[in-house]
Order: structure tokens, then sequence, then C-alpha cells
């Protein structure tokens, strides 16, 4: 059997004790071996102890590759990023100027383009009050100098008839006009005539002329103020039906105006929020990267450094196991627990020719010889 007092540090010589680590400071790894062989630890648990160890210095190293790399990869990610949102950035600024030229020009903008149509349209709907108002008014006086004109014309053509029908009865008699002289009246002058025919050698004809005149300019005037009212009239129509005309293109005008300013009003505030949501990304990458900048300097600059020691820390713990396994007590403990791992088989296995010979494996299985070169023909001594 082992005994506890077989020990590593009685085996190993006091050079391998004072051992230093390559960089010219004692390795972390070493020192803790070191410290495990001075106080007595069987060889088996410094052994697994370096194992240990060396398995940890290699998953640190990884660990570095890893982190190494995840920086590589994540500021490289964050740059490209960066770079994407301040294009994007560019992109939203310029089209949310854009929108807010098209929406708020003072010459071409929306916004003016709806208040000058507005001002079309209110001074249309003027035009149309102020034009059927004056319209209304002229019409009033032509309706009543026509009939003004109407009521001329029938007392002239009434006139013209009694006066016809008069003259025409007292064609044929005698003057109806006689002079009676009083005894005492003045002789008349010489110049008179000694009798008054009045209009009845022309029958009246120079009166009635004179109200057939101007009967005729009192119809030509009606028909002069009827021509002139339907002239106006019609004009007015055609007025109207521009003004008309007019007001529905400037309804749909407006109409269309207004539905391309809430469109371009609702794609400005989505351009805004994207723009305010694509600059707060590109900040928090920005951010990120300062965050992780002092871990990844560290890395990326003692990263070789950290290799060379990890280097240094293998090649001495492998020196180490070397220097252990080399030892005479090594070698007499690794044979006492070899013989102490036989147990009961001990002298047999000894005896045999070897311990690969049947009798000894069959005797370490607990079996019979035939029985375990049943299961292994291929055995020793089988």
């Amino acid at each position: 059997a082992v005994s506890a007092g077989s020990t590593v540090q009685a085996s190993l010589p006091r050079a391998f004790l004072e051992r230093r680590g390559a960089s010219g400071s004692h390795s972390r790894a070493l020192q803790h071996i070191q410290a495990m062989i001075k106080a007595h630890n069987p060889f088996e648990t410094v052994l697994a102890e370096i194992k240990k160890m060396l398995a940890l210095i290699k998953e640190e190293g990884k660990a570095d590759v890893e982190r190494k790399k995840w920086c590589e990869d994540e500021r490289a990610e964050s740059k490209k990023t960066i770079k994407e949102k301040g294009n994007q950035i560019a992109t939203l600024a310029s089209e949310v100027d854009s929108l807010t030229a098209t929406i708020k020009d003072p010459v071409t903008g929306l916004l003016k383009q709806i208040s000058t149509s507005e001002e079309d349209l209110s001074l249309n709907l003027e035009d149309q009050a102020s034009q059927t108002e004056e319209r209304k008014q002229e019409n009033m006086e032509y309706q009543k100098n026509a009939a003004d004109l109407d009521k001329a014309s029938e007392l002239l053509q009434s006139a013209i008839k009694v006066l016809k029908k008069y003259y025409e009865s007292i064609a044929d008699q005698p003057s109806f006009v006689q002079v009676w002289v009083a005894k005492d009246a003045p002789a008349p002058p010489s110049t008179w005539d000694d009798k008054y025919e009045g209009q009845r050698n022309e029958g009246g004809s120079s009166v009635i002329s004179m109200l057939e005149f101007i009967l005729d300019n009192t119809n030509k005037e009606e028909k002069l103020a009827h021509d002139t009212e339907l002239m106006a009239q019609h004009d007015f129509e055609d007025s109207m039906e521009k003004l008309k005309d007019s007001e529905a293109s400037l309804q749909k005008s407006l109409a269309s105006l207004k539905l391309s300013l809430a469109e371009k009003e609702e794609l400005l505030q989505g351009k805004k929020k994207d723009l305010s949501a694509t600059t707060q990304e590109k900040e928090a990458v920005e951010a990120y990267l300062v965050e992780i900048k002092p871990g990844c300097d560290f890395i990326m600059k003692n990263i070789g450094t950290r290799d060379a020691h990890r280097v240094a820390e293998i090649t001495g713990l492998q020196n180490a196991v070397q220097s252990i396994k080399g030892t005479p007590a090594f070698r007499r403990f690794t044979a006492e627990q070899h013989d102490e791992d036989l147990g009961d088989c001990e002298k047999t296995c000894k005896a045999a020719e070897s311990e690969a010979h049947a009798e000894c494996r069959a005797c370490l299985a607990g079996t019979s010889i035939p029985g375990y070169c049943a299961g292994h023909p291929g055995t020793l001594g089988c």
C-alpha cells in the first residue's frame, strides 16, 4: 500500500521548487503547484491538479480568441450599422426638407396654393353675386323702361287713330274755324288772311306725321331696349357659365390640393418619426461602441502577451509533470499503487507469465480461466 508519507516534495530537487516562469516572474499555475508540493500532496493529486490547470489555460486562450473575434465582429458590424444609419438619416433629412418645402414654400407650397385657390374662389363667388345683382337691377330698369315705352306707344297709336278718324270726318266740311268779328273790333293786320283754314287743307297730316314719327322712334327705342336687354342677358349667362365652370374647377382643385396636403403632412410626420428613431438607433450603436471599448482595447492590445504567458505556463507545467514522473519516488509510488490495485490477485498475476496471461486476467475478472477464455479466446494462455 502507498503510505501517506510518500510525497512529491521528497522526490523533487530544490531547483524545481524555485523554478521561475518564462516571463521572469513566477507563473501563477507553477506557484499553485509548488504550494501543493510544499503542502505534501501525494503524486496523483498534484498531477490531477496540473491537468486541470492545463485545461483551464487552454480554455482561457480559447476564450481570449473568441473575445478578440467577438470584438472585431461587433466593431465591424457596429461601424457598418452606423454608416448605414448615417446614410438613412441623410436621406430622411433630405426627404423631410423636401416635404416641408412642398407644403410650406411661400411661392409653390401646397398651403400657398390652397390659400390662392380659396381667394380665387371667394372672388369668383363675389363676382357671381355682384353680376347677378347688377343683372337684376338692369332687368328691373329694362322692365320699367319697356313698360313706359309700351304705354307711350299705346298712347301714340291711340292718338293717331283718333286724329285720323277726326280728320277724315271733317275733310269735306267748311273750315271748322269761324272768325266772328265784333262791330267794334279793330281790323286785322294786312298781313293776315281773311280766313283761317287751320289743318284743313293738309287734313291734319303734319300732326299725324309728327305723332307717327314719334311712335316710330318709340318703337325703335323699345326694340333697342329689348335687344340690349337680350344681349345683356346672353352676356350675363355666358359670364355666369364661365364663372360656374371656374368655380367647379377651383372646387375640384381645392379638394385635390387639400387631399395632397393631408397625404404630404402624414408622410412628413412619418418621415420625422423615422428620422428620430434612426437617429436614436445610430446614437445607441455609438454608445455601445464606447461601452465595449475598454474591454476590446485591452484584449486587442494584450492578446499577444497573454498568449506568450500561457505558452510559458503550459511549458512550465508540462516540464513539472515530466520532472515528477522522472523521479524514483514517483516510479516507486506508481509500482506500489499498481500492486495495490491488483489486490488479492497480486501473487497470481506476479506468478503468471505476465499480467496479460489468462490466469491474471481471470483472477482480476473474478471468474475461472475457462470462463474467461470463453469470452476472450485470444487472450494469452487460453
